[in-house]
């Protein structure tokens, strides 16, 4: 299972490099803890650690996949919003599974 962390950057890394300078423009623009001199000369790697700093992972996946559609990048943010739940599906299940194992021995 992927971290939040991964996945954000592998939605950022589908992204043409004027593709990226827009999602960054919306990111500084919609959110005043981002500002532009972060963001100016960020790469895809610390755009998603300054949004997981300021946001906290579930946000800043959230974040993503609204400014994702924001730039019609529609398949890139139902992709991401399946593959985090998928994710947390998983972690549910192991949850569940080593609860179940605790109780039964």
């Amino acid at each position: 299972m992927a971290s939040d962390k991964v996945l954000l950057l592998n939605s950022l890394k589908d992204l043409r490099e004027n593709e990226l300078k827009e999602f960054q423009w919306h990111l500084k623009n919609d959110h005043e803890s981002i500002s532009e001199s972060e963001m100016e000369k960020a790469d895809r790697l610390k755009t998603v650690d300054k949004m997981v700093e300021c946001f906290g992972p579930e946000e800043a996946l959230r974040i993503t996949v609204k400014i994702l559609k924001k730039i019609n990048q529609n398949k890139l943010a139902v992709e991401l919003e399946n593959k985090h739940k998928q994710g947390n599906r998983l972690t549910r299940d192991s949850t569940h599974n080593v609860l179940s194992c605790m109780i039964n021995q």
